[in-house]
């Protein structure tokens, strides 16, 4: 053992940190909790200086609770103060100050999983992203099936695609060259199956780890597969059941009950049921509607209401007074899957401007104005032209309760809000929306308000904040100057997919040099064929090139 070092020996105790000034750093003495306390009513900027200053202050200054407060007071509290009960009640100091609560953040819970820690300084960040426009662009080119074009859908944070060569493919959105989990179309792979025609996709399962994807084909029929999330592996439920005998053209899910169209306007409404042992059993089919003057492009929707689950179906008709409008019918159904009810509602009265004189008395806007009585024996006012009129069909339609978008040829998108109670169904404002300055061809809005349009030729691709429609009815000032955001990619990460794997690394760093120079100038020679969809991180978007090939552009917020 060695010896024990006399108290001469040992070095002489290090001395207290000085600053410049020739003072004490009392800073660096104190307690984590302390400079937590402290670090808490720093602004932003400040607290990201002090995350450079130590490997200490590093720690401290990106701690989760800190940007949680940042996030609830950038993005939850201005929203709180917007909503029209806020206004109209007085709110104390004391409703309106931070709370740990995420569940009391006006449908902010979704960022706060059971048993999940959430990275509040990544959600900020990904927010503020969203609000800037700020992202990174993947794209991949796939070959075009000799067939029919490939169908693609988004989910969960998984792109489906289908096609007649591959069968049914799921691919990693955070990584979108790599392939996840492929099944063939039918159980038997040398049986000849026509060629698929619509996908939906809906999550399911207790913990929504299960995603049920449905694919229609051109004689009718339906496919049904379920992707495990958790080991990744797709299983074929209903391999090609029969259907409505007629090419399917859109559909939309919501497990366990179906939604689809098909060719010749036929709308039918399936649920997916299971025995007793699990086992699934074949769709049945709960309603069947015959349409014969509603015109593309249409939405459907399903979703849980309470104890009943709504089908809502959105199309486009022609109305001599005030040119293309809108309409939207609703099916409710119980849980046991007997119908409750079906209403319609158009935006034909929206697109005229009809208000109550107490609104009418409240708005700037003056109208010469005629009255007309109204549901309930109320006086309502009709202008003698509509205040919105659409001389051509929109180019598309997306409906996401309570929210309703339509883009247009003329570079503008019009936003209704739709008002669905256990009595009514009405279209109660409508708004023109500017900021493209070309022809829009796709659209696409969340249930939270938040929305995504994209130019015809995929270079002017814009989000749109739509919950401040809610506070501002009928306003002109709030949507004059238009609040869209115009997506800005940092970079742009091209691949090439050949079959079920990419190109080699030496290939496809020769492809990245060749396409780097030529990327930018190609959306001349392509057209968008959709918005396939986006989440709370990316935006996936389909274009067609003229050459016979896709080009599927991933948009990171992260």
């Amino acid at each position: 053992m060695p010896k024990r070092r006399n108290a001469e020996d040992l070095p002489p105790p290090k001395r207290l940190r000085m600053t410049p000034n020739g003072h004490l750093d009392h800073i660096s003495r104190l307690s984590d909790e302390l400079l937590l306390h402290i670090l808490s009513f720093l602004p932003l900027p400040s607290l990201l200086v002090c995350q450079q200053l130590s490997r200490r202050f590093h720690v401290l200054a990106g701690d989760s609770e800190l940007w949680k407060r940042q996030y609830y007071s950038r993005w939850v509290r201005p929203r709180a103060r917007r909503l029209p009960n806020a206004r109209r009640t007085l709110l104390s100091r004391s409703e309106i100050e931070y709370s740990p609560r995420v569940s009391t953040w006006l449908d902010h819970s979704h960022l706060a999983k059971e048993g999940v820690a959430t990275n509040w300084k990544r959600q900020y960040r990904l927010r503020h992203n969203w609000s800037r426009g700020a992202c990174r662009v993947t794209e991949i080119e796939f070959p075009q099936p000799l067939r029919r074009q490939m169908l693609v859908t988004f989910c969960a944070g998984i792109v489906f695609t289908a096609d007649s060569d591959h069968g049914l493919r799921a691919w990693a959105a955070e990584k979108p060259g790599q392939c996840l989990a492929r099944s063939p179309l039918a159980k038997s792979p040398s049986r000849s199956l026509p060629a698929p025609t619509a996908m939906a996709a809906a999550t399911s399962g207790p913990r929504q780890s299960l995603i049920d994807v449905t694919i229609g084909f051109e004689d009718g029929r339906l496919g049904v597969y379920t992707l495990d999330t958790t080991n990744f592996w797709i299983e074929t439920r209903f391999a090609y059941v029969e259907g409505t005998g007629e090419a399917i053209t859109a559909m939309a899910s919501y497990s366990p009950f179906l939604l689809l169209v098909s060719q010749h306007k036929v709308l039918s409404l399936y649920e997916t049921i299971t025995d007793e042992d699990g086992w699934s059993l074949t769709p049945r089919l709960l309603t069947t509607l015959k349409a014969d003057s509603i015109l593309e492009p249409i939405s459907l929707s399903v979703r849980a209401a309470g104890p009943k689950i709504v089908a809502s179906i959105v199309y486009s008709f022609y109305h001599i007074g005030c040119g293309w409008s809108l309409g939207i019918q609703e099916l409710q159904f119980g849980l046991d899957g007997q119908q409750l009810s079906s209403r319609l509602a158009t935006t034909v009265d929206c697109q005229y401007g009809i208000v109550s004189p107490t609104s009418r008395s409240r708005s700037k806007r003056d109208y010469r104005t005629t009255y007309v009585v109204g549901s309930g024996n109320e006086l309502s006012t009709r202008p003698p032209g509509p205040s919105i009129s659409h001389y051509e069909p929109p180019t598309s339609v997306s409906y996401s309760h309570p929210y309703l978008l339509t883009s247009h040829a003329d570079n503008t998108l019009t936003v209704y809000l739709v008002v669905s109670t256990s009595t009514s169904l009405s279209v109660t404002s409508c708004q023109r929306l500017w900021g493209h300055t070309s022809s829009v061809s796709a659209v696409q809005v969340s249930d939270r308000g938040k929305a995504v349009s994209v130019s015809s030729r995929g270079d002017d691709i814009r989000i749109w904040e739509l919950e401040s429609l809610v506070s501002s009815l009928g306003g002109y000032r709030a949507f004059r100057d238009g609040n869209s955001i115009r997506v800005s990619p940092g970079n742009r990460a091209y691949q090439r997919h050949d079959s079920l794997d990419l190109v080699s690394e030496s290939s496809q760093g020769q492809l990245n040099a060749n396409r780097s120079s030529s990327v930018d100038n190609t959306s001349g020679l392509t057209r968008m064929h959709n918005c396939v969809g986006f989440d709370d991180e990316r935006v996936l978007l389909l274009r067609e090139k003229e050459v016979g090939t896709q080009m599927l552009e991933l948009y990171d917020f992260t």
